[in-house]
């Protein structure tokens, strides 16, 4: 067994895609992010390691990350006991760092405990996720709202929602991240807004894309326009919107700790697939 880096994002689609593939909702992370760099790599600021463990000179797992975000682990069926503490040992003796580990609960959980004995360092668990799929929208948003894409006239209410919504979701965004993401997301078309009325009430993001699937994140609703439905109403229109536009399916992650956006979208259609867990490194 052998762990190698590429460095090349095309090279490295071509030798691990197909891996990736066989579990595409579960792999929508790394295959994303794969996606949105193959043609411009220089949307990763500070690079992007490339993982691939083999044997017998044939891939059987892949990780990745882009620096400084913790390292990523592939979901990939019946991975072999000894795949992680390969991984470990390389990233340990070659000294590159490690801020934090997502992935699949049990890789990432094994990665965390081998990590902690080679380092000393404690394993803070930040979050366990599910990963939600779905293939057909089984709610009818209310034809009081209309879905509508984000333009530059809303980027001081995206920006401050990103904020808050980061503080719900125990995610840190300063205010020039925000400011950074909101501009993104419009300049993309990427974020789409429920409004009522003319009012602006709920929000949500395609923030990446797989070969058949579409991911939505950053669903934020302010606390005065909560209990009302538009957070359901906001999602269920952008998934059909995304299968109306091509995608098979839609995926999302939830906090497993939250049952109100867990029930949201189940409502919307969607199911569980998967889990995850992230962890930070001290």
């Amino acid at each position: 067994m052998k762990v190698v880096l590429e460095t090349s994002i095309t090279r490295y689609l071509d030798r691990v895609e197909d891996l990736l593939l066989k579990q595409e909702v579960t792999n929508n992370l790394m295959l994303g992010l794969l996606e949105r760099g193959k043609n411009n790599i220089g949307v990763f600021t500070d690079g992007i390691r490339l993982g691939i463990v083999e044997q017998d000179g044939e891939p059987i797992y892949a990780f990745m990350q882009t620096p400084p975000n913790r390292w990523i682990l592939a979901a990939i069926e019946g991975v072999d006991q000894d795949v992680i503490p390969e991984i470990v040992q390389f990233l340990h003796t070659n000294k590159y760092p490690v801020p934090g580990v997502v992935g699949p609960t049990e890789q990432a959980e094994a990665f965390a405990g081998l990590w902690k004995k080679a380092t000393g360092k404690q394993a803070e668990l930040k979050m366990k996720q599910l990963i939600y799929q779905l293939d057909e929208v089984k709610h009818i948003p209310d034809e009081s709202g209309k879905l509508i894409a984000a333009t530059d006239e809303h980027l001081a209410t995206v920006r401050d929602w990103l904020v808050k919504f980061g503080d719900q979701a125990n995610i840190e965004i300063t205010k020039p991240q925000a400011d950074s993401m909101a501009r993104t997301f419009i300049q993309n078309e990427s974020l789409y807004l429920w409004e009522v009325d003319g009012q602006i009430v709920s929000m949500a993001n395609n923030s990446r894309k797989s070969k058949n699937g579409a991911t939505v994140n950053a669903v934020f609703t302010p606390d005065e326009q909560k209990r009302k439905g538009y957070a359901t109403n906001v999602v269920a229109a952008l998934s059909q919107k995304l299968l109306n536009d091509g995608s098979k399916f839609c995926n999302l992650y939830t906090d497993l700790a939250n049952p109100t956006s867990n029930s949201i979208y189940r409502k919307i259609g969607y199911y569980e697939v998967g889990d995850s867990v992230e962890y930070n490194f001290g």
